[in-house]
């Protein structure tokens, strides 16, 4: 059968190339056509070529060169699966560098606009800059320099447009010296340096130099500031960038001498002073010695521990070493370092500094680049070996860490964050277990058959009958292995979570979940374990069919940290990823704040969804009911709702059961008017627990966005929300009678029924907010990520929210701490074996 051949132009039809690409394939030896008619030279092809073209196009859609395509696919001496393979990996690595270079691209054009479109003008502004270097303009019409009046010009107006140089003058003692300034050393032996430091600075437009010069030197002289004896007018923005010259704009800069910014005045002595944190006041007080603030210890505060940790080891240390406020935040903890830096101010102005002056290092302080507070500092090796790599550092990573060492391997812990605890940290504090020693001495009854029946209801029976049962099987033994092994405390009492039959969560002792992740992080650290804080994990390692490590960045710094068992993801859910949320539930767009930390973007769920691991349920994504409308932050004062407290509408009517699955009182909240809802209670409530108490500053940043109100009477706490107040009264008159009948006729509300009666009484403005992601990976019995073919991804596990399958559509309160711990002992327990 005679073999049909295709002339270039039916070619060019089939796959919409230009005659002039085929050729150039032809010319290369990538693609030669199946005969050239030596009359005329026309190129004919054949089908096999048709689909070697496909091919090769194909290849160049994934983003393979010509040269690439040549030698690595379509050579005949060099096809193996594993070749094949690398070829793709390598192609992924070069790729994510490409990405990388973007996004450093990215972020500095956006530094150079931010610095094009900064406005405020004739504001004295205090700056730290690095150091820097420009070249001397200077005899440029010299006849004697190898260079033309036309090159310079150029040389500054690409300088200038690009963003790496500006245009200047240097103003000592009477003479003037032009130059063009460049951030970065140039390499040249005509330049000179502006050494780095502090400078006060002002910036005008065109004409307005002299009111401007006026201005600083004035401020200079009203607050003894000593400077050097120089000034710089930079060129922000002039002729290269504009032709109305209303729109030029230069910055004055005068450095000030070091260590003369602050005043020689200042009283010696201890004073004190205030600042606002993220839990609200921060109060310190300062010694001062011969000008110098020789000491920083602090009276009270509020800040959640171990999240707030970095910022009190590093803030007051560097104050005291630079004599300033002029520091940056730490990296995961910005609120707690203002408020450090603002205590200081304070108690600075007490001792007699001027506080215009402090006022301007606050401000400039935002702008300096964040404190990473990892403790790998020091030395950053390239490649790292270990037995056992986690990345997570919250309650799964740390109980696998803890199972792991315990064996004997040696493991480390990676986490992206200043610090440990991730979400488990910032949790109600309550861990379900049923039949825990709080309950046998209450005489609550439970079982594991009561408790695997809430979540199978509360999970509309689409969960994993195998992670359940492990879930159920498994809770008891590690309660006990917390208390007895770990050391965790508990407090005598429980907390009813929405969903549950009976009060099962053991609440730790103290806020939150400090008492766990203390006691995790300790016990790790006495069995070994290394952990390494603000590293960012970027791609797992595999050697061919197996994970043996992750590419981990330390300061930019690309390190691989190896184990030789594998690795166990602890990344959590993927709650702040507004993308992947959005792909999976387009409802959860960017209007959803998130109870999350700010770490919880599903970095494990991309690392691994790049090797091929499987994923289950992504489209189940829990939203928290009781949260800050404005922040997304999860509410500890809200947790009254499991006290007794009930919730109304602007109405002033009930709508759902306070205590029903979050998922339906989420949606209850959504379908009322504005999307929020009203928590109310009494003092007969706020006595059982005394939360406003115990979260006093979550009261005060409730109070501060007029979220929360506390009255003598109902009456004031509805007017201040705008409430219905006739309704609302009626609502609480009803209800105190469904508790004195000790049954709820409107909506069958389970637990205990408490009055809401005497004053003084307290309402809370809450909505939901994206809180759980019930999907996740898939893994099997021994907590082995599986691929697509439901096998295990050899060296692959993972614990915690980023597995899926467990809770179904909807998670119930209390299940996640339980979960984090039952499955990150199980995966430190099983790995390698």
């Amino acid at each position: 059968m005679e073999k049909k051949l295709y002339s270039i132009g039916e070619i060019c039809t089939i796959t919409n190339l230009s005659r002039k690409t085929l050729r150039h394939y032809d010319n290369i030896d990538l693609l030669k056509p199946d005969f050239v008619n030596p009359k005329n030279n026309y190129r004919f092809y054949s089908e096999y070529q048709i689909l070697k073209l496909q091919i090769i196009l194909a290849l160049k859609d994934n983003g393979f060169s010509l040269e690439e395509i040549k030698k690595e696919f379509l050579c005949k001496n060099n096809k193996s699966l594993h070749n094949f393979i690398e070829k793709y990996k390598h192609k992924i690595e070069k790729i994510d560098e490409n990405i990388e270079e973007l996004k450093k691209n990215k972020k500095n054009i956006e530094n150079i606009l931010k610095i094009f479109q900064f406005q405020d003008l004739e504001k004295i502004t205090l700056k730290k800059f690095d150091e820097r270097f420009f070249y001397s303009l200077e005899g440029v019409g010299d006849s004697k320099l190898n260079i033309s009046f036309m090159d310079i010009f150029k040389i500054i107006q690409s300088s200038i447009t690009s963003g790496n140089g500006y245009l200047g003058k240097k103003i000592k003692n009477n003479s003037n010296k032009s130059f063009l300034l460049f951030k970065n050393d140039i390499y040249l032996d005509k330049k000179e340096k502006i050494l780095a430091g502090e400078f006060i600075t002002i910036r005008y437009r065109n004409s307005n130099r002299d009111q401007a010069l006026n201005k600083i030197t004035e401020y200079i002289k009203n607050n003894n500031i000593e400077i050097e004896d120089v000034i710089y007018e930079i060129e922000i923005v002039n002729s290269f960038l504009t032709n109305k010259e209303i729109e030029y704009i230069t910055e004055i800069q005068i450095p000030i001498k070091k260590g003369k910014l602050m005043h020689y005045n200042l009283k010696n002595g201890k004073f004190i002073g205030c600042g606002k944190g993220y839990g609200g006041e921060i109060k310190s007080e300062i010694t001062i010695e011969n000008g110098k603030i020789v000491n920083i210890q602090f009276i009270s505060h509020n800040e959640t521990k171990i999240i707030s940790d970095p910022a009190f080891e590093n803030i007051p240390s560097l104050i005291i070493k630079t004599n300033s406020i002029l520091v940056p935040n730490v990296s995961g903890c910005s609120m707690s370092s203002r408020g450090i830096r603002e205590s200081v101010k304070n108690a600075l102005i007490e001792a007699g500094e001027n506080s215009e002056l402090l006022e301007l290092q606050l401000l400039e302080a935002e702008n300096l680049e964040k404190i990473k507070h990892g403790n790998n500092k020091k030395i950053i090796r390239p490649i790292e070996t270990f037995d056992v790599v986690i990345i997570g550092a919250g309650g799964a990573g740390l109980s696998a860490a803890i199972a792991a060492a315990n064996r004997g391997l040696k493991t480390v812990v990676l986490e992206k964050m200043s610090s440990v605890g991730g979400n488990t940290l910032i949790s109600m504090g309550g861990i379900n277990i049923p039949e825990n020693s709080v309950q046998i001495s209450k005489d609550i009854k439970d079982s594991k058959d009561i408790f695997k029946e809430d979540i199978l209801k509360g999970g509309d029976f689409k969960n994993s009958p195998m992670l359940l049962d492990i879930f159920v099987n498994n809770a008891l033994d590690t309660f006990n292995w917390l208390k007895e092994f770990v050391k965790v405390e508990f407090k005598d009492e429980l907390i009813h979570f929405g969903g549950h039959s009976v009060p099962r969560a053991a609440v730790f002792k103290g806020k939150y979940g400090i008492e766990l992740i203390s006691k995790l992080r300790a016990k790790a650290l006495l069995l070994g374990v290394e952990i390494k804080t603000d590293v960012f994990c970027e791609s797992l390692i595999e050697d061919f069919d197996k994970v043996v490590g992750v590419v981990g960045k330390i300061e930019n710094t690309p390190v691989k940290f190896y184990g030789k068992e594998g690795v166990i993801l602890a990344t959590g859910g993927f709650s702040g990823n507004i993308e992947l949320r959005k792909k999976y539930n387009p409802n959860l767009d960017e209007r959803y704040k998130t109870t999350n930390i700010s770490s919880i973007t599903g970095d494990g769920h991309i690392m691994s969804e790049k090797i091929g691991a499987d994923f289950t349920q992504m489209e189940y994504i829990q939203t928290f009911p009781i949260s800050n409308p404005e922040t997304g932050e999860l509410s500890h004062v809200g947790g009254t709702r499991f006290d007794g407290a009930i919730l109304v509408n602007k109405n002033g009517d009930r709508f759902v059961e306070e205590l029903e699955r979050r998922d339906v009182v989420s949606e209850a909240i959504l379908n009322q008017e504005n999307g929020v809802a009203y928590l109310v209670w009494s003092k007969e409530i706020e006595s059982l627990v005394n939360r406003t108490e115990k979260n006093k500053e979550e009261v005060e940043r409730l109070k501060n966005s007029k979220l929360f109100h506390k009255g003598d009477s109902l009456i004031e706490c509805g007017e201040y929300f705008g409430l219905n107040l006739e309704n609302l009264s009626k609502t609480i008159d009803k209800y105190n009678t469904f508790v004195e009948n000790k049954k709820d006729l409107d909506f069958n509300r389970r637990g205990d029924l408490v009055e809401i009666k005497d004053g003084p009484f307290y309402i809370q403005q809450v909505a939901p907010a994206v809180h759980h992601t019930m999907g996740g990976l898939k893994i099997d019995e021994n907590c082995r990520v599986l691929n697509k073919n439901n096998e295990p991804i050899t060296g692959l596990y993972a614990a915690g929210e980023i597995v899926g399958g467990l809770h179904g559509t909807n998670r119930l309160g209390g299940n996640a701490i339980t979960e984090v711990i039952v499955f990150g002992k199980k995966a430190g327990e099983n790995i390698g074996k």
